[in-house]
């Protein structure tokens, strides 16, 4: 919203300024001393990178050249706003059963090399991935653990139909299934051992100052539309804790806020600041190997102010959830519940206004923390408050990271998720799944997910029935955030999938004495 007004003030002031050619000459003198603000066509944006070791999208274990590369490479599908999916090099995406697809590409499209993309292409990026599987982050995507689980096939296949299509069969009918297709797509042709940058996106491959510069220029064979500015310079920064403050000296164009506080930006008139969830859940999770009942899983959320804890701990910079997806994807929706009547539930409180068992033991919870995450270290604090203020007996286990572990004595651990693109946590938690350290094991669950892999339902109801079970107390998302300086107009909404896949479309205002 705010970059829609900043566009409707630069095109007021730019009438204004016609306008004024109009006027008296008395008033010229007042004239001159206005700025007017023009757009600007092309122009150069510096972003930030650090050392990396591989120019190669696949390989790449970099968190600031992951985001980079999309500016040089292109995938079948990309990640819209809402997490919904849109065709990129795919031209038409066929469904022909619950489990297979015909993928047809966009015709003519070249790599900056000038090789036209091909079938062949495709496939030899998904065979690059699956041959590196201890290497490649996208590995990870291809190999899908919750296939592996309900249908004993953790990767999908893809056959060449024709020069210009491909077939791919997935091991279920998962409604993720077409996430796995957001993998970067490299040429079969190129050499893998001396690799110069060659995709197919919007800026291509320009010099390379070995751990200083590295220079895109615009690919004007681009696709889908040329890019608005010419340039684009990745500055490479040693230290990730200097970016924010050389993205301040105004060395930089474009600095994205991972895991801090960036409320001075969004206070500042000197920045313009697009928020998005990150990948990063954080929760509250039940040890249910102690088989906690569901009534006592009921009295720990409603004790837990998620609030307080955005508000103290992530200074609001938590989007808050109440399922396994952040709100605003495609797979966060569910029910909303009412408030439920906590009386009618079976746990009491003694005379004390202490929480007690049906012996009248009082309750006890003990809190497993990782005592070195400053985070989590403050969640546990107060929740620690928050439990034994609602009447419950609490004790902390605060434990290096190292040290913790999951068949030890506690009842509530404050963790973390990172989700990945295919958007999928719940199968850690089936009774099959050796990622479920927490022990949880309903046969209803289990029939859910066997209904979600083979696109019975949808995750609205898993979502629902986390609702109705407490599986786990979801927080929420951290936000991270992209900050531009101020004379830049970027008109879009970005989520953790496709951070500068839009920059392309960045148009930089530029003021005239």
């Amino acid at each position: 919203m705010k970059k829609k007004i900043l566009l409707i003030l630069v095109l007021v002031l730019c009438v204004s300024l016609i306008s004024c050619k109009k006027t008296d000459d008395n008033e010229g003198a007042q004239n001159e001393a206005s700025e007017a603000y023009l757009l600007s066509q092309g122009g150069n944006i510096n972003l930030p990178l650090t050392p990396f070791k591989t120019f190669n999208p696949i390989l790449n274990d970099n968190l600031y050249y992951y985001y980079f590369k999309d500016l040089i490479y292109s995938s079948l599908l990309e990640i819209n706003d809402d997490s919904s999916l849109n065709n990129l090099l795919a031209s038409s995406v066929e469904k022909v059963d619950e489990r297979t697809y015909r993928i047809k590409l966009r015709e003519g499209v070249k790599f900056h090399n000038g090789k036209v993309l091909s079938a062949d292409d495709v496939i030899f990026s998904y065979n690059y991935i699956l041959n590196n599987k201890d290497r490649s982050f996208y590995y990870n995507l291809i190999n899908d653990e919750g296939n592996k689980i309900f249908n004993g096939s953790a990767n999908f296949t893809i056959n060449r139909l024709d020069n210009n299509s491909v077939e791919v069969k997935f091991a279920s009918a998962s409604q993720n299934n077409l996430y796995k297709l957001t993998f970067p797509i490299i040429s079969a042709t190129d050499d893998y051992n001396n690799y110069t940058p060659n995709g197919t996106g919007p800026f291509k491959f320009k010099s390379y100052e070995n751990n200083k510069l590295l220079i895109l220029e615009k690919n004007k064979s681009y696709f889908n539309g040329q890019a608005s500015i010419d340039t684009v310079t990745g500055i490479v920064i040693e230290n990730p804790a200097n970016i924010e403050g050389i993205f301040e000296t105004g060395k930089l164009d474009i600095y994205t806020a991972f895991d801090s506080n960036y409320s001075a930006f969004l206070n500042s008139s000197k920045y313009s600041v697009i928020e998005f969830p990150s990948n990063k859940l954080y929760y509250i999770g039940f040890n249910h190997k102690k088989k906690p009942s569901i009534d006592l899983r009921k009295l720990v959320e409603a004790s837990i102010n998620k609030e307080l804890i955005n508000k103290e701990v992530f200074s609001s910079n938590l989007a808050l959830c109440q399922g396994f997806y952040p709100e605003e994807s495609i797979f966060g929706l569910h029910d909303i519940k009412e408030k439920e009547d906590l009386s009618k539930l079976s746990i009491k409180k003694n005379e004390n206004h202490q929480y007690v068992d049906e012996n009248n033991k009082l309750i006890k919870l003990s809190i497993l923390y990782n005592k070195n995450d400053a985070k989590k270290r403050a969640i546990a604090n107060i929740i620690y408050t928050q439990l034994d203020n609602a009447g419950f007996k609490v004790e902390m286990l605060a434990k290096d990271a190292s040290e913790i572990s999951f068949n030890e004595n506690y009842d509530i651990y404050v963790g973390e998720y990172l989700v990945n693109n295919a958007f999928d946590l719940s199968y850690m938690f089936s009774n099959r799944s050796a990622n479920n350290f927490m022990g949880y094991s309903d046969d209803r669950y289990e029939a859910l997910l066997n209904n979600l892999y083979t696109n019975k339902i949808e995750y609205k109801e898993i979502n629902n029935f986390l609702q109705d079970e407490k599986i786990y107390i979801p927080l929420g998302y951290e936000k991270n955030a992209l900050i531009f300086k101020e004379n830049m107009i970027f008109d879009g909404k970005i989520n953790f999938q496709n951070l500068y896949s839009k920059i392309k479309d960045l148009i930089i205002v530029s003021a005239k004495s």
